[in-house]
């Protein structure tokens, strides 16, 4: 995993915190938990059913499930 891609999710995260505490709507929400499984797909092998994410106000629990998990 290099750096870059390290401080790109980190970004993202710390983005949807921000629009979670700003109340932001139910898309937007989606859209960042998409881009959220696209950055861990890159490095696990997971399909989209096996992954789920649930956001609080303070914390983000990834929760990755399947034969191989």
């Amino acid at each position: 995993m290099s750096v870059p891609s390290v401080h790109v999710a980190k970004e993202r995260l710390r983005t949807l915190l921000m629009a979670d505490r700003m109340q932001c709507t139910p898309e937007t929400a989606e859209k960042f938990s998409s881009d959220i499984y696209h950055t861990v797909s890159k490095y696990l092998e997971v399909k989209p059913e096996d992954f789920n994410i649930k956001i609080t106000r303070s914390d983000i629990h990834i929760k990755i499930t399947g034969e191989n998990y």
